[in-house]
């Protein structure tokens, strides 16, 4: 059976070069493949029409729709987009007779290497310079699809040569002045590794150069600039966000890489689409010192069956990360990847499979994993496989074992004291172990602590009393005094980039804070706020005033309708509150703020504790729909203030904040007192942990950091929803709200609460 299947395909394929053999040869110069954009054979010049010089190279795709020309309505023609020789080689460029082998282009295709092709060589690295481009003014630049393939024949003029193989050498740029995506050889050959070696690069605007390298040791020890010809393809597949590089040598062999890159690559905006360079780069100073065969690009990343080439070999997959261990808080999207971004794998073409705790994952088939909410069910070691149509063993990646928390606190700053180290702005540290996300000031004030040429950040020593502290916790020495640049231009903030605040799912904020009297008929005050500094871009944030005298408002964005009137933080369909007006909060006195975002209850929340334990909570319900936030950059997370101009477009908005503020917490998930929450939040005592010892339980509670211990007694039941009883207990206080109650073990399941 499978002999008949062989011998039918083989009487096709004879047939397909009969009809070409009976005089329609041209069809076997041309490409009518519905994705080709541009197909260019190299073997002879030929009159192009709109060429300076007239000399260029047809372009041979037959495929209507190729976009408009650059500046006018009007569509490209098919069979337009040729190549065209400038400079001093324009006269006279140079083919050789040379030309790939048959065996190495599709045999299922009718792909040929023609009748020669051009010396680059001759005409760009040592001959009279100038180069062969696709002018983009001129025939349209279609060359930025967020889907392409890129294909080359090529073949260096020297063998291993120990000059030119550790000069850069580009084969093609696409898109002069932004660099959508080149191809070159030997570049960065500073590393000895990458002699020999072929680089596929773009950019994504998130990482500023990315790439996929092929290098000669994983080429079968074969260099790409060994004297022999070489294929390659350089595809980008926008769906997997996944740049992929194949090489096919003249022996038969090849080779394969891939990037995962998380955001698509980026073709540049209007006007920066600039020609494609065909043997040079852009400013046409590191040339190709061998011959180019022919040249095809597509708007979709082909399959290795679409390609030109016969690429059918396999190789095996090699993953190149090490084991790693991270957390990620509860209600997150959990993203995990193979290596930390970007990652590369070689081997190819690839089926990825991920694996939690040796499993399988249902649909989890791309080089990264993406799962929203995160659930402590997720917790585990993570692990991905890949194998090759080919088949064989295949490849398993390092473990990547992966907790789920609750909450994981970001930054704390506690204005301690400021200095000059990271910025020559005075700058209040992040506090946490690790951290890295220092506060900057910029004001047109004087400045009071000496540090810095661009005003300072004004401190005082009265800080929250320690009874309003739980954790162990306390205000510390010094306050930040956000009505020193009241009347101003100035912010003390953290700077967009990387934008580590703009949270898109669960996140928690808190604070301490109190204004300098009364303030309740003053107007809005912000005590905290994210992206309120770009125009219509405000995120989220907590004020004073908004809602009515002395009342705290928190708010956050999901930017899906832009904010009206002349406040960017009004209220609107975009944006929802959730609003504490039982009480003055601008009443000169101390207050703890804890703000909530839960993505997944689609809730926001707010809660606020006053000095002598008392205090009030409210959750707000989202609109259906609402949740998570948008994924978009917004700005920078300001302190104290709403933004940086005192008078901004004619309206005098700057909304200060006249007190002082301490211990501010952002974190991302959902904060309790067991996983870092800074001060007390009334409400009912909450166990934050249980442990056995011998005969005794112990259990860990947190509560009001001015209530008695006797104030409180556990009680136990068999049964998670059975009848409580009191249990014989002991209870004491560990200071700062923290309790703990012992008790002797039953010999029996049981179950503890705490009353108060």
């Amino acid at each position: 059976m499978k002999a008949n299947v062989r011998i039918k395909q083989t009487a096709a394929l004879a047939a397909a070069l009969c009809v070409g053999a009976s005089g329609v040869a041209f069809a076997q110069e041309s490409d009518t493949n519905a994705t080709t954009v541009a197909y260019w054979k190299l073997g002879a010049a030929a009159s192009v029409t709109l060429s300076p010089s007239g000399n260029g190279i047809l372009d041979l795709a037959t495929n209507a729709g190729q976009g408009t020309i650059p500046g006018t309505v009007s569509g490209v023609p098919v069979s337009v987009q040729d190549l065209w020789f400038q400079g001093p080689v324009s006269a006279g460029p140079t083919f050789t007779a040379d030309a790939p082998p048959a065996g190495m282009f599709n045999g299922d295709n009718y792909f040929t290497a023609g009748t020669g092709s051009w010396d680059c060589g001759a005409d760009l690295f040592s001959g009279a310079g100038g180069s062969l481009t696709c002018d983009n003014t001129t025939y349209g630049n279609n060359f930025n699809g967020p889907d392409f393939t890129w294909e080359i024949y090529f073949k260096s003029d020297t063998a291993n040569d120990p000059s030119t193989g550790t000069q850069t050498q580009f084969l093609i740029f696409d898109h002069h002045q932004s660099a959508y995506a080149f191809l070159s050889l030997n570049d960065n050959a500073g590393n000895t590794n990458n002699i020999g070696s072929i680089r596929f690069w773009s950019w994504n605007v998130a990482v500023f150069g990315i790439d996929c390298r092929i290098t000669a040791a994983q080429n079968h020890g074969h260099r790409l600039d060994d004297g022999q010809w070489h294929y390659a393809a350089m595809r980008f597949n926008t769906a997997t966000e996944t740049m992929d590089l194949l090489v096919v040598n003249q022996d038969g062999t090849s080779a394969e890489t891939s990037t995962y890159i998380t955001v698509p690559l980026n073709p540049g905006g209007s006007g920066s689409q600039g020609p494609v360079f065909l043997g040079c780069d852009e400013n046409q100073n590191e040339q190709f010192d061998g011959e180019i065969n022919q040249l095809r690009y597509s708007n979709a990343s082909l399959p290795n069956s679409k390609l030109m080439a016969n690429a059918a070999a396999c190789n095996a997959p090699v993953f190149n990360n090490t084991a790693s261990t991270t957390s990620v808080a509860q209600g997150s999207v959990l993203n995990v990847s193979p290596a930390t971004w970007p990652v590369q794998v070689l081997g190819g073409p690839l089926q990825y499979q991920w694996q939690l705790n040796g499993v399988n994952i249902p649909g989890a088939t791309n080089l990264a994993l993406n799962l929203y909410p995160a659930t402590p069910a997720e917790s585990g070691t993570y692990q991905v496989t890949a194998t090759t149509p080919c088949g064989g063993p295949p490849a398993i990646s390092a473990p990547m074992v992966v907790s789920v928390v609750p909450a994981i606190p970001q930054t704390r700053w506690s204005f301690n004291f400021t200095e000059a180290v990271t910025f020559p702005q005075a700058t209040v540290d992040d506090v946490l172990p690790g951290g890295i996300y220092d506060l900057i000031t910029f004001n047109d004030a004087p400045n009071p602590s000496g540090i810095g040429a661009n005003g300072g950040i004004g401190l005082t020593n009265a800080v929250p009393p320690a009874t309003m502290f739980i954790n162990g916790n306390n205000g510390s020495t010094n306050a930040f005094d956000a009505s020193f640049i009241q009347n101003v231009n100035g912010v003390v903030f953290y700077p967009l980039g990387p934008d580590v605040f703009d949270f898109q799912t669960d996140f928690t904020l808190e604070l301490f804070f109190r204004s300098y009297g009364d303030q309740s008929g003053t107007g809005p005050m912000e005590l905290l706020c994210q992206g309120s500094d770009g125009g219509n871009t405000f995120r989220y944030g907590v004020n004073l005033n908004q809602a009515g005298p002395g009342a705290i408002s928190f708010k956050v964005n999901n930017l899906g309708t832009a904010p009206t009137g002349p406040s960017w933080e009004d209220t609107n369909p975009g944006i929802q509150s959730v609003v504490l007006n039982n009480a003055n909060y601008a009443d000169g006195a101390w207050h703890y703020l804890q703000a909530k975002y839960d993505s997944v209850a689609n809730t926001i929340s707010l809660s606020v504790a006053n000095a002598d334990g008392s205090g009030t909570n409210v959750t707000a319900a989202l609109p259906a729909g609402y949740s998570p936030l948008a994924n978009q950059v917004t700005g920078n997370l300001f302190v104290g203030r709403f933004r940086y101009p005192l008078v901004d477009g004619g309206n005098t908005d700057p909304r200060t904040f006249i007190g002082e503020i301490d211990e501010v917490q952002v974190s991302s998930g959902l904060i309790t007192p067991a996983t870092g929450q800074l001060g007390y939040v009334a409400g009912p005592p909450s166990i934050t942990g249980i442990s056995l010892s011998g005969s005794t339980v112990t259990i860990q509670f947190t509560g009001s950091p001015a209530a008695l211990a006797s104030s409180y007694t556990l009680v136990g039941s068999p049964t998670v929803n059975g009848t409580y009883t009191t249990l014989a207990a002991s209870v004491t206080s560990l200071g700062g709200g923290n309790f703990q109650a012992t008790v002797a073990k039953s010999g029996a399941a049981q179950f503890y609460k705490i009353k108060h």
